[in-house]
């Protein structure tokens, strides 16, 4: 993954799900999901491209 353009995780496997999960089940390959906590944010220029 990238973050305005500097290498933050490559090929990172979590050894469980995460507190603001939206459930305990493993999301499908290839799936991109955006937390907020609760709080108002905004997402923009968000690029996805497959690692196939």
């Amino acid at each position: 993954m990238l973050h305005n353009g500097l290498l933050i995780h490559d090929d990172v496997e979590l050894a469980s799900g995460t507190p603001g999960g939206i459930s305990d089940q493993e999301a499908a390959a290839g799936s991109l999901l955006l937390q907020d906590h609760g709080n108002p944010v905004r997402f923009r220029n968000i690029w996805f491209k497959p690692a196939n």
